[in-house]
């Protein structure tokens, strides 16, 4: 059994759970490919922040295709050899005076079997009456704890909702809308928290959809790190449909809505 500090470290995304052993095996639906690189400048027209030529470590860095057709063919690698691989392919990265680790630069996530998004929808409809369910959630923007980190006290939030469970693939989205199947009305849903979604829920995708979009960030390679002094990445992935997902309520009371507008700049 893993410490506990390593298994917060693994659902936070400190470790891979695709190491030891799981070369050549079925880690996501038999569509989905997965391409790390460096090396791509845009996507669609769009600059992407994850580029470099060169990583930390003076190796030049390579396009890694990390899933092909679901099946797990590579990890990124730095110089520091792994129970899998033994060279680098360009990817060691360091934030600001640290050691340099495996880390993504542009991932892109791609399906051969992505549907349009009024098909996508349909589906996820007919998903919803399939479970005998009046209604189903539907995630337009998600939220990174570990991303979003700039103050002590959000620091002390986060490290509180760890300490409730968050480290169990606990994820923070922050656009939540309740689907309802009759009439597909939306209404908007505070204070809701995912559990569990982590690489293991992504096996098996009920959907995936066409809309691939780019979201940049800067990556910190610690636990308990900020956005601050983090790497440069960008990740560019379409709408996924998930087949099962638990979701719970905010830990104690929800934040209030302010009465007032914000006063206007002068």
């Amino acid at each position: 059994m893993l410490p506990m500090f390593d298994q917060i470290m693994e659902r936070m995304g400190g470790r891979s759970e695709w190491t030891g052993g799981r070369i050549g095996t079925r880690v996501l639906p038999a569509s989905v490919t997965l391409v790390d690189d460096p090396t791509a400048k845009e996507f669609q027209g769009q600059p992407l922040l994850g580029s470099y030529e060169v990583d930390e470590e003076g190796v030049r860095g390579e396009r890694a295709v990390l899933v092909e057709n679901g099946i797990l063919r590579r990890l990124l690698m730095s110089r520091r050899p792994g129970p899998d691989f033994d060279h680098s392919n360009g990817h060691g990265r360091a934030s600001f005076l640290g050691d340099a680790r495996p880390a993504m630069s542009n991932l892109f996530f791609s399906s051969s079997e992505a549907q349009g998004p009024a098909e996508l929808h349909k589906k996820f409809l007919d998903k919803c009456r399939e479970e005998g369910r009046a209604a189903c959630l539907l995630v337009r923007r998600m939220d990174n704890p570990a991303l979003s980190v700039h103050r002590q006290e959000d620091l002390s939030d986060m490290i509180g909702s760890l300490a409730a469970g968050a480290a169990s693939g606990d994820r923070l989205p922050l656009l939540v809308y309740r689907v309802y199947v009759a009439d597909g009305r939306e209404e908007l849903v505070r204070g809701a928290r995912l559990t569990g979604l982590n690489l293991r829920a992504l096996r098996n995708l009920a959907g995936v959809g066409k809309d691939t979009a780019v979201f940049s960030f800067q990556q910190n390679q610690a636990a308990f790190g900020s956005a601050q002094n983090g790497l440069p990445s960008a990740v560019a992935a379409p709408s996924l449909l998930l087949d099962e997902v638990e979701v719970r309520g905010a830990r104690g009371e929800p934040r209030r809505l302010p009465l007032l507008p914000p006063p206007p700049i002068s």
